[in-house]
Formats: C-alpha cells, sequence, structure tokens
C-alpha cells in the first residue's frame, strides 16, 4: 500500500502534529501517567517522565519511514500536547487500518477525540488511494469510546468475544468502521448514474419532467440490510414469490397500476410477487445493473424495479414486504449493492434502510 506518512492536519479547533521528544512531560502528565485515561488500553500507566521520554524518541525516529501515521493533539493556540490518535495495526492484505486514541481527562466531553477522530480518517482516505477500510475497537466495558466512534460517523459492525487483549486482559471487542464506499461523494454517485443509464436526460420522456418534480435514486448496501427491519403478519392466502404464470395475467397486473409499464415486462423478465388467494397483488422485477466501478472499488448492482401494488391491495403491507424479499435474494446472491431508480417514495423504501443518493427532474440533477 502507498503511504504519505504523518502531516500535520488542522482542523476547526485542533492542530494534529508529530511528536518531538520535548513532548515528553506533556504526554506523561496528560495521560500517560493517568491510570483512568490507561485503564483500558493495551500499554500500562507510565511509571516515570523517563520512560515516555525514551518512548517518544523511538516514536520520532519511526517517522522516518513514512509509513507511520502518529499524532500528537494540540488545541489550536496551544502547542501542548493532550492526547495521541495514531494508526495501531495494518492489514495490507485487506487494505485497512486499525486506529487507536487516547485523551487526557482533562479534556473529555467538549468532543475533541470526535474531531479528531473524522479528521484522521479523511486524511488516511484521500491520502492513500488503496486504503478500503479504517476501523477502531473498544473494550465492552469502556462504552465512552464507543460513543467517540459513533460521533466520528463510524459504522457499528458488531461485537467479537474474547478477541482482543489489554492491561485488564482478554476482553470482548465491539468494532466500528468506515468503507471508503461511506465517503462517496455526490459527484460520483452522479457519475455512476450515468455509467448505469447512458444519455439518461436526452430521453424524451426524461424531457418531459417537470423542474418541480424531483426524482430519487436511492442505494442500499446489502451487507447492511437487515431483513427484520420491516415485519407484517398476513393470513395463509398471502404469498410471496417467483411469478411462473401466464405472461398475459401478469401484463394485465401491470396495467392496473402504471399501463406504460407493460412493454418493460417480458417472458423473460426475473419477476417476484406477493400473492393474494394465488392472485398477483403486487410485482416487480428483480434487475440486473451490472458492475460498476466507483472510486476505484467494483460494485454489482441489482434492485427491484417498477415496484406496483393493485390498488385493492394496497396498504396492507404487501408491497414492501415483496421488496424486502427480494432484496434478501440480491443479498443472498452477492450483490454489493441494492439499487432503486427513479422513485418518488423515498421515506417507504428508507423503512429498508435504503438512501437517497442522487435527485433529478427533466432539467438534470438536483443539487440542492
Amino acid at each position: 500500500m502507498n503511504t504519505i506518512g504523518t502531516k500535520t492536519i488542522e482542523t476547526e479547533r485542533l492542530i494534529l502534529r508529530r511528536y518531538v521528544v520535548e513532548d515528553a512531560d506533556d504526554m506523561y502528565n496528560n495521560w500517560a501517567s493517568v491510570p483512568e485515561v490507561t485503564k483500558f488500553l493495551s500499554w500500562p500507566t507510565h511509571k516515570s517522565v523517563k520512560f515516555t521520554r525514551e518512548l517518544l524518541t523511538q516514536w520520532v525516529y519511526y517517522y522516518e519511514d513514512g509509513k507511520t501515521y502518529n499524532w500528537g493533539i494540540t488545541l489550536k493556540g496551544d502547542d501542548h500536547v493532550i492526547g495521541n490518535i495514531a494508526v495501531v495495526e495494518r492489514d495490507e492484505r485487506t487494505c485497512s487500518y486499525e486506529i487507536g486514541y487516547c485523551l487526557g481527562n482533562a479534556y473529555w466531553g467538549r468532543g475533541i477525540m470526535p474531531e479528531a477522530l473524522r479528521a484522521v480518517i479523511r486524511y488516511l482516505f484521500e491520502g492513500e488511494s488503496d486504503l478500503m477500510r479504517v476501523y477502531a475497537t473498544h473494550d465492552l466495558r469502556n462504552p465512552k469510546s464507543g460513543r467517540v466512534m459513533q460521533k466520528a460517523g463510524m459504522h457499528f459492525d458488531g461485537i467479537l468475544r474474547g478477541s482482543k487483549k489489554n492491561v485488564q486482559g482478554i476482553h470482548d471487542t465491539a468494532y466500528y468502521s468506515v468503507l471508503r464506499s461511506d465517503l462517496v461523494t455526490r459527484e460520483q454517485y452522479e457519475k455512476l448514474f450515468l455509467d448505469i443509464h447512458p444519455g439518461f436526460f436526452e430521453r424524451d420522456y426524461v424531457k418531459r419532467v417537470s423542474d418541480d418534480e424531483v426524482a430519487s435514486e436511492q442505494l442500499l448496501r446489502l451487507q447492511e440490510f437487515d431483513a427484520a427491519s420491516y415485519r407484517k403478519d398476513f393470513p395463509e392466502n398471502v404469498t410471496f414469490g417467483y411469478y411462473n404464470g401466464d405472461f398475459e395475467e401478469l401484463k394485465e397486473a401491470v396495467a392496473k397500476v402504471i399501463p406504460h409499464w407493460v412493454p418493460i415486462f417480458t417472458k423473460e423478465s426475473r419477476v417476484y410477487c406477493g400473492f393474494v388467494d394465488g392472485k398477483i397483488a403486487s410485482f416487480c422485477m428483480i434487475e440486473d445493473f451490472g458492475e460498476h466501478v466507483v472510486d476505484g472499488m467494483t460494485w454489482k448492482l441489482g434492485g427491484p424495479g417498477c415496484v406496483g401494488t393493485l390498488p385493492e391491495y394496497r396498504g396492507r403491507g404487501l408491497g414492501l414486504t415483496m421488496v424486502s424479499k427480494v432484496t434478501q435474494i440480491l443479498r443472498e446472491e452477492l450483490y454489493d449493492y441494492s439499487y432503486i431508480h427513479y422513485t418518488y417514495e423515498t421515506q417507504w423504501y428508507a423503512k429498508l434502510g435504503y438512501q437517497t443518493v442522487v435527485q433529478w427532474n427533466g432539467s438534470g440533477f438536483v443539487t440542492e
């Protein structure tokens, strides 16, 4: 992996900088010698400033390799170090870094560490094009550290029992992460949209969309999909599954919802339905949008398309349950994302975790 090393990072309130040996007194007094700070760390409380100075001498030397990421945290206008944030583990096989941090207890509760953590995550992703994942962990007995990760916008991945060791011993560990794909920009989503739908805004039916009629595109990372996020209980006469019946019957059902969708459905379409007494009550196509490269990552995209529920069955949860089942199918088929194209029902899909990434009207992308 390419590395850019430790360079100065400036935030609204902080300066993150390289250490110098002269920082030993501040490091020792502010956090390294404070049992309350070091209680859940992997290294023991420092017993003397001499030990701290010797450690800093090593840290300063390590900067020369250009692969070390290790910052002292200072407040703007005050060059005394009050905490530490660093890359503590590197896995080149998975292109991932683990971040560790600590802060003098006199500075807790002021949002300093989340601000520093956000800045370092941004620095690493912007500086290393092949970095895919940044993560952090905490002992379950130290939930305050988890709140730092949450405030920094990290995603909770789960708990791994007995997976790490600190000065308290082997412990159950909570994992949080940020993936490069979490930081995809609006411009990158717009490019993805045009890769999927080349020449989209030149199409006559798109040009007829008024400026007041804003449509949305939505995505859901399938590894984050929770099939239990939406549940409805149905009587026995309600079932769900692939449509294998008469094609004319399917077209009749589609025509009752949106007639101009009928030509989109073909005998080769993969169609999933909700049924009441064996009759079509809701329907959608399971679409394959292919593989697309986004910021160096290849995404395999699929999604429920032409989603509709017949008027007499609306309001019962049939349609959203059908979409939930299709989303689970895509996950099991190892798609990376499920994609909703051209919708005005953003809050409806949001119940399953779908998020709006692009909006447009007949004039083009809507940026506000």
